[in-house]
C-alpha cells in the first residue's frame, strides 16, 4: 500500500468540511466536474479540532473561488440546508453565509477522496498517485483506509444524521458511516418524492447515525419541490429524540 493511501488514515482531503460537530453530515461520492485538482493534498482551508485538521469554506475562499457559487451539487444541497434548518433567506445566502463554514449546521464530505469527472473516470493523474489502473481497486483500498478514519470520527463526534447521494453506493455508506455492522442493526424506511419517481430509503439504527440515502443530485432529483420534500424528511430525522 502507497503512502497515499497512508495518507487517507488521517487526512482529511477532497471534502468540503466544515462543522465536524455538527448534527448532520453530508456525503457524496466523490467531487465531480473540472475545478478540482487530483492531489493527495487538502485543498481547502483548515481549522483545528482535538488534533483533526478540519477543512471547511472561509470567507475568503468563497470569495476567491467565484466558480463556488455556479456548482450545481451544492445549489441542491444548499436548497435541501435551507428546509431541513429552516433558514429564511435564499439558498445563494446560506451558501455564502453559512454552507461549509467552521460553524455551519452541517459538515460536507465524499466516500472517495479524488475528483472524476463522472463515476467512471480515471486518468493518467489517478493511476500515479494510487499505483492501480483500475479504480474500483483504488476503492477497496479507500474503504480499509479512509472508511477506518469516518468510523472514528463518527464515534467521536457523534453526528445524529448523515445525508448520503447514490443508492448505488449504499453498503459503502454503511461501512464509512457505521464500520463493522450486522444486517439487523437497521431498520428501513422509504419515502417518495414528489410524484414517485425519486424515493429515498431511511436507515434507522439504535448505536449508528441515522443514514438518508438520496439519489444522485442530478436527473433523479431535480425538482426544488423534492429537495426541499427532503429537507423537511431530514429535520424530522434531527428533531427525534437520541435513543
Amino acid at each position: 500500500m502507497n503512502s497515499f493511501y497512508n495518507r487517507l488514515t488521517t487526512s482529511l482531503i477532497g471534502m468540503d468540511g466544515g462543522n465536524i460537530k455538527a448534527p448532520l453530515w453530508v456525503s457524496g461520492l466523490e467531487w465531480a466536474g473540472y475545478d478540482e485538482e487530483i492531489t493527495s493534498k487538502v485543498t481547502r482551508p483548515t481549522y483545528e479540532v482535538d488534533g483533526h485538521k478540519v477543512p471547511y469554506l472561509s470567507d475568503e475562499w468563497k470569495a476567491s473561488t467565484p466558480n463556488f457559487y455556479k456548482w450545481q451539487f451544492d445549489q441542491k444541497v444548499a436548497k435541501i440546508l435551507c428546509r431541513a434548518f429552516d433558514y429564511q433567506g435564499e439558498y445563494k445566502d446560506y451558501m455564502k453565509e453559512k454552507y461549509c463554514s467552521s460553524s455551519s449546521n452541517e459538515f460536507k464530505l465524499n466516500l472517495f477522496p479524488l475528483p472524476c469527472r463522472n463515476v467512471n473516470d480515471w486518468q493518467k493523474q489517478h493511476i500515479e498517485l494510487t499505483s492501480t489502473k483500475i479504480k474500483y481497486h483504488y476503492q477497496t483500498h479507500c474503504s480499509i483506509t479512509r472508511f477506518f478514519l469516518f468510523n472514528q470520527l463518527v464515534k467521536q463526534f457523534n453526528p445524529k444524521v448523515v445525508l448520503c447521494f447514490g443508492q448505488r453506493f449504499i453498503e459503502e455508506y454503511k461501512m464509512a458511516f457505521c464500520g463493522a455492522y450486522d444486517t439487523n442493526s437497521f431498520h428501513l424506511e422509504e419515502y417518495k418524492l414528489g410524484s414517485g419517481k425519486s424515493r429515498v430509503k431511511i436507515l434507522t439504527s439504535d448505536i449508528f447515525p441515522t443514514l438518508v440515502i438520496a439519489p444522485f443530485l442530478g436527473r433523479n432529483l431535480v425538482a426544488n419541490s423534492e429537495l426541499e420534500e427532503l429537507g423537511s424528511i431530514i429535520a424530522k430525522y434531527l428533531s427525534l429524540p437520541t435513543t
